[in-house]
Parts: C-alpha cells; sequence; structure tokens
C-alpha cells in the first residue's frame, strides 16, 4: 500500500505541483481517507523521501556487506552499484528522474533533499570509521574519512548528471570520477 501512495502521490506532484497538493486529495485518488494516509506517511514531504530514504538504507547495507580488508574507496564504489542498477532499469530510471524534478521544483523539498544527502554521507562515513577501526584497532582521523565519503558522494553526483538516461554512461562517468579523485593515502 505505501508504494501505490507513494506512486499516487508522486504522480500528482508531477501534474500539479508539490505545493498545490494536498494529503485529502492523495487519500482520495487512493481511495483512503486522510488518516489512513498518515498511518503510511507522517508528512506528504515523507511521500517524496520514501525512495531517498530506502536507498540510504540500501547504500549503507552494502557498505557493512563489503570485505573488511577492502580498500574504503574500492569498497565505497561498490556500495554505489544500486544506483548503477536502479540507473540501468528504464522504470527506476524514470521515477528517479520523475522524483528529482519534483524536488527540483521545490525551494522547501531541495533543502530537505539536501538534509537526506547529509544524513547519507554521515551514515557511510560512520561506516568506514567503524571499519576501519576494527580492522586497525584504532580510529582514523574522522576529518579525512568525511571529505573521503564527500568526494565519492560527489563522483556519484556527477556521474549522475552526466550520463542523463544512459546507464553505460554512468558507469564509465561513475568509474572515470572516482578513478581520478582517488585518495593518494586511504585513512587507515
Amino acid at each position: 500500500m505505501q508504494s501505490r501512495i507513494a506512486r499516487t502521490a508522486e504522480s500528482l506532484f508531477a501534474d500539479k505541483g508539490f505545493e498545490e497538493t494536498t494529503v485529502d486529495e492523495i487519500a482520495a485518488a487512493v481511495g483512503m481517507s486522510q488518516r489512513s494516509f498518515f498511518r503510511y506517511f507522517s508528512s506528504k514531504d515523507d511521500v517524496v523521501f520514501d525512495s531517498v530514504e530506502r536507498l540510504r538504507v540500501t547504500l549503507a547495507e552494502r557498505l557493512a556487506s563489503r570485505p573488511i580488508d577492502e580498500c574504503a574507496w574500492e569498497s565505497l564504489r561498490r556500495t554505489f552499484d544500486p544506483v548503477a542498477e536502479r540507473f540501468a532499469d528504464p522504470e527506476l530510471r524514470a521515477h528517479d528522474k520523475a522524483v528529482q524534478q519534483i524536488i527540483d521544483r521545490s525551494p522547501r523539498l531541495l533543502a530537505a533533499y539536501l538534509c537526506h544527502l547529509e544524513r547519507l554521507q554521515r551514515t557511510l562515513t560512520e561506516a568506514i570509521l567503524e571499519r576501519a577501526t576494527r580492522r586497525t584497532g584504532r580510529e582514523p582521523d574522522p576529518v579525512v574519512v568525511r571529505a573521503m565519503v564527500g568526494g565519492a558522494c560527489a563522483c556519484l553526483h556527477a556521474a549522475t548528471l552526466h550520463a542523463t538516461g544512459d546507464p553505460e554512461v554512468f558507469d564509465v562517468s561513475l568509474d572515470r570520477a572516482m578513478s581520478a579523485l582517488r585518495p593518494a593515502s586511504m585513512p587507515t
């Protein structure tokens, strides 16, 4: 049901605009009451960020599944594979593009989106710090790790913008960007 609500809301947002669409309209379009809507989402903003939040969890799980002795930069690159997989699926790519357009048209949503990206970077940074500490017995410099994660996320963002719908261009662009920004030394 949550997925159906999200898809219906996204369609309404794309047609009418985010600010112009009410929770009552979303609920009516799905055939439920406003109260029922709030059982699934705490706000219409949460509908927009549902897939972003699920992706954050997926990326965190992917990073956690990487070999502990793998270089942090390579682990981050492989962590981004689910984004490449979404990019390769025409339906998911179209969905993600439509959601991004909704976000881009709303200053409020764009600000919230940047907060979600910050949360993603914080999650990945904490995971890299924890992995390095487990591996070496000491925590690496958190500033360096945070900068490294930020650089990797910047590579992901650049590849997404550059590929504009071509999954092969996305993979090549991501690999090229991450190769160019690969840290000279990895945090231990």
